[in-house]
């Protein structure tokens, strides 16, 4: 049973679960805000971003105490219409609490309103708790860490405060999570007992010090509404002003009241505006409507289309190109010794070669790729050589005479052929595909491939 159906000026369990993880999405916000312009100015932010932890703590303090000393409850409450309120014994669902305050609202907000340690409790249980625990998580994991490597254990030479610290590690370390354990197991108790109506406070600090939850009702608003402003009857006086009277008048004019009211501007418009941007993009990115919506505007075609004809003929070539490719696939025979695989080794590209084959060619692709590649243009020289062989007849005489004359000097005619360079580059790759294989690299000392990436295979 929800404990709004007991009283209806106690919010539900979900709207206090809701104000609890909106609050728990600011620290993160301004932590990615400040993160963000520090990257961009190191020099004026970098500082900051390194005391985040302590600066985050001190503002949102500040910006609690704030909304607790004026409105009972904290940031995220108050944007849910929540407050918190002193337990009396009006909190008995003996009582109709809403009845009571229509008829004398004053009296009865009056004692609930918080007292200064339930108000300094209320506070570090908004801010101070999250910062102990992220302090404390991260001693754990480094300490944690230490005393399974056996890095905390006392050994001979230290000192009494150096054996105090490592034995108060050793017992952080074996006492924290049972403490974590009995703080969750104390809220979930005191969570059931809210959802239940048994109690109206939700977790274990607000039980412990009797802080109830509430609505923001209709006096709360009223106590914030400019009051009419009345003749300013200002006192006879006798003296002058005396200088310092003088200065605390001009401050408190020019300087204190404009700052109150910027101040009192800023956080009670301007952080619900940023809270609600903050829901409002928590919903987007969360929700499947900005992927649908993108989906949308994806369908209106703004790109120009290509004309049917040039179309259809990158289609043509393009299945033309497909029927050429020749797919290869592994079996029983070596690609390169084409004999049955005896010792199967695979490579990067996932071909399966012989373990001797693929290995000698990494060893020599270098100059293997090489002398095919001088093969090939030798082949297409000899194909337009007998094309024009016609036409190059009398030029042929007079090369003769030229490798006649060559002869005479003593000279021989294989000198002038150009002498084949091998090109590293081509080396160190697929025989299949052509790719480079990370597995091979050229070591420029030795003058050798290092061959790593073969994979032997064994069924």
């Amino acid at each position: 049973m929800d404990a709004s159906q007991l009283d209806s000026e106690t919010p539900t369990l979900f709207e206090l679960i809701s104000s609890n993880q909106l609050e728990s999405l600011l620290s993160p916000s301004l932590r990615y805000i400040l993160v963000h312009y520090a990257s961009r100015y190191p020099r004026y932010l970098l500082r900051l971003n390194n005391n985040f932890d302590e600066i985050n703590l001190a503002l949102r303090s500040f910006v609690e105490w704030y909304f607790i000393k004026y409105w009972q409850g904290s940031f995220t409450e108050n944007f849910y219409g929540i407050k918190r309120v002193n337990q009396t014994p009006l909190s008995n669902g003996n009582f109709n609490s809403k009845k009571l305050n229509l008829l004398v609202p004053s009296m009865i907000e009056d004692r609930r309103t918080l007292s200064s340690l339930q108000s300094i409790v209320s506070i570090f249980e908004i801010t101070g708790t999250s910062y102990l625990s992220e302090k404390l998580n991260y001693c754990y994991e480094i300490w944690y860490t230490k005393s399974i490597t056996n890095q905390l254990n006392s050994y001979e030479g230290l000192s009494k405060q150096e054996e105090l610290k490592l034995k108060f590690k050793r017992t952080f370390v074996k006492v924290y999570p049972y403490i974590q354990s009995v703080v969750s197991a104390g809220n979930f108790i005191t969570t059931l007992l809210y959802l239940s109506g048994s109690s109206k406070s939700p977790s274990l600090l607000t039980y412990i010090f009797k802080i109830n939850y509430s609505r923001l009702n209709q006096y709360d608003h009223s106590k914030h509404e400019p009051s009419p402003k009345s003749p300013k009857t200002r006192p006879n006086r006798i003296a002058p002003e005396t200088t310092i009277q003088y200065l605390v008048r001009f401050i408190t004019r020019n300087f204190t009241r404009p700052s109150w009211k910027v101040l009192k501007l800023v956080l009670g418009t301007f952080f619900p505006i940023a809270i609600f941007s903050l829901k409002f993009l928590e919903w987007w990115n969360n929700s499947d409507f900005s992927s649908k919506l993108s989906k949308n505007q994806g369908n209106v075609l703004d790109f120009t289309l290509p004309p049917p004809s040039t179309l259809a003929k990158a289609l043509q070539d393009n299945r033309l190109q497909n029927k050429s490719k020749r797919v290869y696939k592994s079996g029983n025979v070596c690609p390169l010794c084409k004999e049955e695989i005896s010792n199967p080794a695979i490579i990067e590209t996932g071909y399966v070669f012989d373990y001797a084959c693929i290995y000698n060619y990494l060893e020599k692709s270098h100059i293997i790729v090489s002398e095919k590649m001088k093969l090939k243009d030798e082949d297409e020289g000899e194909d337009e050589g007998e094309d024009e062989e016609e036409d190059d007849e009398e030029g042929g005489e007079e090369e003769e005479e030229e490798e006649e004359e060559e002869e005479e000097d003593g000279e021989p005619v294989e000198k002038r052929l150009e002498i084949p360079v091998i090109d590293i580059n081509k080396g160190g790759r697929c025989p299949i595909t052509g790719k480079k294989l990370l597995g091979c690299k050229w070591n420029s000392i030795k003058e050798e491939w290092e061959i790593e990436g073969i994979r032997r295979i064994i069924f």
